[in-house]
């Protein structure tokens, strides 16, 4: 299987299905707003997809219920859309997603864009997982639950998918889950640290040696 959009990934993202999965793009939540916002993350990912000129790709695990299972976008909190701090997506500020009494927030998003917007780079790094959909926990719909072998497998394929339209970016894999997944698939890249439980720090000192050797590779591919 191949796909030669964007539109024909999310297509094929959306139409898993599985009984431990939330799938964002095509499921609608009790704690949303509106019970049809799931258009509107298919339109978040391909708007947050469409980037002229990547930089670089980050991979992370799976979708969790703080972020891209409310936004359709990786590593993206409510409250980031809210704040409109999510480039190429756009989003009505202060508009709400959820029906929280405030915007959901989610540690790990906002450590990664934050280091994104220090380095000057949100504009031009594109976000996925290596398991798109949210794994829904025992206690519900606002639980995560590590995915298990077949939704890696599943993610697999939408990864493999991703890549082939993001082909010759460097590629970033934030954690264990990620970084097997990529090297199933034989794609080359560096893993860092995931920012979550305690990863902070060692995540920002692996991502800025990252991004600063992308641009730099990127400076000398204009040269040449």
């Amino acid at each position: 299987m191949s796909v030669e959009t964007i539109d024909q990934l999310i297509t094929s993202i959306s139409d898993y299905q599985s009984n431990r999965i939330f799938n964002p793009w095509s499921q609608s939540c009790p704690n949303e707003i509106s019970n049809k916002y799931f258009l509107q993350r298919r339109k978040n990912l391909k708007a947050h997809l469409s980037c002229p000129d990547p930089l670089c790709i980050l991979i992370g695990e799976a979708a969790g219920f703080r972020g891209a299972r409310f936004t359709g976008v990786p590593f993206t909190s409510e409250k980031l859309l809210v704040d409109q701090a999510i480039p190429r997506v756009e989003h009505p500020k202060g508009e709400r997603i959820t029906t929280r009494h405030i915007p959901w927030k989610e540690p790990s998003a906002t450590i990664v864009w934050e280091e994104l917007h220090k380095h000057q780079v949100s504009d031009r790094v594109i976000l996925f997982n290596a398991v798109p959909w949210h794994p829904e926990g025992k206690d519900g719909p606002l639980t995560n639950l590590a995915p298990n072998a077949d939704e890696k497998k599943a993610g697999q394929e939408c990864l493999s998918l991703f890549i082939d339209l993001f082909q010759d970016i460097p590629v970033m894999a934030l954690g264990n889950i990620a970084s097997e997944s990529l090297n199933r698939l034989s794609i080359e890249h560096t893993k860092i640290r995931h920012p979550a439980n305690g990863g902070a720090p060692l995540f920002r000192a692996g991502a800025t040696i990252f991004i600063q050797k992308c641009n730099k590779q990127k400076e000398h591919n204009r040269t040449l």
